[in-house]
């Protein structure tokens, strides 16, 4: 039985090997064809894919494009994020004069001592990038 099957297996190989041996360029074609279809595929899937490059991305519809948080004090001093200059950058670019505008209206939002922060976020709903700012500080009585 096996043997019947290899010989069956060997003379349709080589029928198939005489076919192509007359008409190459069909056969290419075909296979440049089902290969483009194959790539085309596969960029289409990554493209509408919602998910980002990060393992813990929720991959959400329709997520936010940026997100306000307020801090006070008290969050203020358990974090372990410095802020240097009044902002912090992450991986997006404001022009100057937005960015300016945009940290003056989260000044005048965030709590005496504390901070307001920015967080752009990406299309999934992961964050992009963080703006903090610092609020309005409080001064401290003086004993004498």
């Amino acid at each position: 039985m096996s043997l019947k099957l290899i010989e069956l297996i060997e003379a349709a190989f080589y029928l198939f090997k005489e076919e192509i041996v007359r008409t190459p360029m069909i056969y290419a074609s075909i296979g440049l064809d089902f290969s483009c279809a194959a790539i085309a595929t596969w960029i289409l899937l990554l493209c509408t894919n919602r998910k980002c490059r990060n393992p813990n991305c929720r991959g959400l519809r329709k997520a936010a494009e940026f997100d306000i948080q307020l801090e006070t004090e008290e969050c203020v001093k358990n974090s372990n994020t410095l802020v240097k200059d009044g902002a912090k950058r992450g991986l997006f670019e404001l022009p100057p004069d937005h960015h300016k505008e945009l940290e003056t209206e989260l000044k005048k939002m965030a709590p005496v001592n504390g901070r307001a922060v920015f967080v752009f976020q990406a299309r999934c709903g992961c964050s992009v990038g963080r703006l903090e700012v610092p609020g309005p500080k409080k001064q401290r009585k003086v004993k004498k």
